[in-house]
């Protein structure tokens, strides 16, 4: 763990490093057709976010919110398949405080046929029923370091 300045190695085991993951999920799963560009959806951490030593810092369950990027009835281009795109922003502390996440931008296509390794498929209900799955992990990562207390 890279120490800060002024921070001594005790402190140090009280704060989440910079690029520290924090895996989050949909809550529910969520009709792809119903999202919005710009609209905000909430998701919850995966997994207990742990500190050096052990101690938990974000508990799994924890709100996370994200905003869509890219709705499915945008094409970025004429030639592209349709995706979902969402961006991961933060999540609260069960004190209330928020920590800010980035790199979590999650890609979601209508088919696996679109060649895109990097996106998850949405799961397919009916016609116009496409659901963000609730066991596809989004690996977000802390943005600045930040202290975290109880």
């Amino acid at each position: 763990m890279a120490l800060m300045t002024g921070v001594t190695q005790a402190d140090a085991q009280k704060y989440l490093t910079a690029g520290t993951e924090v895996p989050v999920v949909a809550v529910q799963e969520i009709n792809a057709y119903d999202l919005k560009e710009g609209q905000m959806i909430e998701l919850a951490t995966a997994d207990d976010v742990k500190l050096e030593s052990g101690e938990i810092a974000i508990p799994k369950g924890s709100l996370v919110s994200a905003r869509v990027r890219t709705s499915l009835k945008q094409r970025v281009l004429a030639n592209q398949k349709r995706r979902l795109i969402i961006d991961v922003k933060e999540v609260k502390m069960p004190n209330g405080a928020t920590v800010p996440l980035c790199n979590g931008v999650a890609s979601f296509t209508t088919s696996k046929k679109t060649g895109d390794l990097e996106a998850a498929p949405l799961k397919y209900v009916s016609s116009q029923k496409l659901m963000i799955p609730t066991d596809y992990v989004i690996h977000a990562k802390v943005e600045v370091t930040q202290n975290i207390s109880k």
